[in-house]
């Protein structure tokens, strides 16, 4: 007889040991469904940020190799840009000294002067054995 007597209070206990889990779960119900949809919002919003991060990494890798072959570039045109300066530099040298020969022509020199006659003089007598030659 106290075998069963002590089944019933083990159900009885049992009994109201879920009464009060039951219980505690319905007063908080609305804290519980609060709480469940804060998570699942949270979850969407944790796979958004995933997307955008994965998407951000694969703009970023993209960023990393236009920079790359900018940079490659930038130093191709530095290299073609080192070039032209030296052909400037020779270009300028070789306009100043136009410049100055220009200046020794506008001058008149008799040495040139006399040169020139004599060359001219030349040339009248190659010209005048040309017209008799033909």
């Amino acid at each position: 007889m106290t075998l069963t007597w002590y089944i019933i209070l083990s159900i009885i206990g049992w009994g109201l040991l879920w009464y009060f889990i039951f219980y505690m779960r319905y007063e908080h119900k609305d804290t519980v469904n609060q709480l469940r949809s804060n998570l699942k919002e949270a979850d969407k919003e944790i796979q958004y940020l995933n997307w955008e991060l994965d998407e951000y990494t694969q703009q970023n890798t993209l960023l990393k190799q236009k920079t790359m072959e900018l940079l490659d570039r930038n130093d191709e045109l530095s290299d073609v840009v080192a070039e032209l300066s030296k052909y400037y530099v020779h270009i300028k040298k070789a306009s100043e000294k136009t410049s100055e020969l220009n200046k020794f022509l506008q001058e008149p020199s008799d040495v040139i002067e006399e040169k020139i006659k004599k060359f001219s003089q030349k040339e009248d007598i190659d010209v005048s054995n040309e017209k008799i030659f033909f």
